[in-house]
């Protein structure tokens, strides 16, 4: 996995909806080839919300004929007066293109630098004002934990904060509203793409006002490892530490985007959150900074990195699951199961912020809903279904065809096994626990190659190293073409460890 980090100034230690598609043309919304009364119509039920259009979706792309950023009655009237012949409509952004230098002087009115204070660390970022009367976009990570949160202007004038309007913690994003009326940035939401000129503005290392060009490198980029909600926009000019939550700005001065993160492994290869997220942000929940504070003590989160919600097994199989977890506090995962055939084993890692699931098929059951919840918080949990049927899978996520050893001992690998997504790392398993079912070493993998051979595994060859204290079995699915090899740990002939991987 690429090495890629958010660019936030950390001052006592020095040191991310999918991207809109081609929008309808201009005010034609309803993408019947013709700008028209209809169109209006549409347009005016879009600004009202009564037509739930995602800011960025190819109809509220065309009924934004102002360029604002957002679909208003003005976008209506204007439509309606280009329906009938009152007025035309611009084949694209009207606003003349910038020099550099007006570019610095128009950003430099909506840019500003955000100084954060947690528990642990004081930090600094960026961020820009969307609103004349005090709405400031930046990253949520700008803000994470923070106990105070102070707002200046690049000639360091303090605009108190009054408010988080909205936090997105998955897309990374928070708006803030200050104290003040403000000069706003227009956003471009679509008007955009590979190979335009672009500019950075904010406090790169803290160093405040920094102002730097490149090009969009790539206009769509999807970064699943580092974070699946957001398709990016790449970007060459320059993002450093103290960049996060600044704008990306266009040749006519408007925001394409949010500078969000860079990739240290390579040059100039930075990365920035679509504007068209800003317009999709929840602000019916807003909180003062003390209020925001309680609230990421209390933040937990529960999500799925690895697998599919939805899986079909058959009787004998498991399902393997990685989870990422979130909890500012001290926790205790647990699940449960609608249905009695399904056997469900948590094995938390806090440590390192990941918890692995199997769900294991004792018996046919339908769409059965097994939930995995923080016990001091039920209320945050997560979904999975399992169908386990004759027609199902005989082994998902790690086992590769091969029946999962927790499903027929009972014994679930330790929890290490799990952070994991690669198929060909060992489980191991703990002798002491499979000898409190099984009464010797061969015992155990007797009841494993019962299950082996009803999965279409023959043994195939047999391997014994250190005078018999390491014992290998191959066994061979011809079908498939899996061969797995478990590998018995003894002392003194009691059984130590259990060892299963692909070979």
């Amino acid at each position: 996995m690429k090495k890629l980090s958010i660019v936030l100034v950390f001052i006592l230690s020095l040191s991310l909806l999918i991207l809109p598609a081609s929008a309808n043309s201009l005010g034609d919304v309803d993408g019947s080839g013709v700008v028209d009364t209809a169109d209006a119509r549409l347009a005016l039920r879009i600004a009202v919300g009564l037509e739930k259009d995602a800011a960025g979706s190819p109809r509220y792309t065309a009924a934004d004929v102002d360029f604002s950023g957002a679909v208003d009655t003005a976008d209506a009237r204007t439509i309606l007066r280009a329906a009938v012949g009152l007025q035309k409509l611009p084949s694209q952004y009207s606003g003349k293109t910038l020099t550099s230098k007006e570019i610095y002087k128009l950003a430099s009115n909506y840019t500003f630098e955000i100084r954060v204070s947690t528990a642990e660390y004081s930090a600094i970022g960026s961020g820009f004002a969307i609103s004349a009367d005090g709405l400031i976009v930046t990253n949520y990570h700008v803000v994470q934990d923070a106990e105070t949160i102070q707002v200046f202007d690049l000639q360091n004038r303090e605009y108190p904060v009054k408010q988080v309007v909205a936090v997105d913690r998955k897309v990374d994003l928070a708006i803030l509203r200050v104290k003040g009326t403000l000069t706003p940035a227009k956003l471009n939401t679509a008007d955009y793409e590979t190979g335009d000129t672009v500019y950075t503005l904010g406090s790169a290392n803290g160093y405040t006002g920094t102002f730097a060009n490149g090009v969009i490198s790539n206009a769509a980029v999807d970064l699943p490892d580092f974070n699946p909600y957001v398709t990016y926009v790449q970007t060459s000019a320059p993002i450093s530490g103290g960049n996060s939550g600044g704008p990306l700005i266009d040749e006519k001065g408007r925001v394409v985007a949010v500078n969000t993160l860079t990739d240290e492994q390579g040059q100039n290869l930075n990365f920035a959150i679509p504007s068209s997220y800003i317009l999709s942000l929840d602000r019916s929940h807003p909180m003062t900074v003390k209020e925001f504070a309680k609230a990421e003590l209390e933040y937990r989160d529960l999500d799925l990195l690895f697998g599919e919600r939805t899986v079909s097994l058959r009787k004998g199989a498991a399902a393997s699951y990685v989870l990422s977890v979130v909890s500012r506090q001290d926790y205790t995962l647990q699940a449960k199961s609608s249905s009695d055939q399904l056997k469900v084993i948590v094995q938390d890692n806090p440590a390192y912020g990941y918890a692995g699931v199997h769900v294991i098929a004792n018996g046919e059951c339908k769409n059965a809903v097994v939930t995995v919840y923080f016990k001091e918080a039920p209320d945050v949990k997560l979904e999975l279904r399992v169908t386990v049927s004759p027609k199902g899978e005989i082994g998902y996520m790690g086992t590769e065809g091969a029946p999962d050893f927790g499903a027929v001992t009972g014994v679930a690998p330790k929890a290490e096994s799990f952070t994991s997504s690669d198929p060909y790392d060992p489980m191991e398993y703990d002798g002491a626990k499979l000898l409190r079912s099984y009464k010797s070493a061969k015992a155990v993998r007797e009841a494993y190659e019962k299950a082996l051979t009803a999965a279409g595994f023959t043994l195939a060859s047999k391997d014994s190293q250190l005078l018999g204290s390491y014992v290998t079995y191959y066994y061979t699915n011809a079908k498939t073409g899996i061969t797995l090899a478990y590998t018995e740990n003894t002392v003194l002939g009691i059984l130590r460890s259990v060892t299963i991987m692909l070979y």
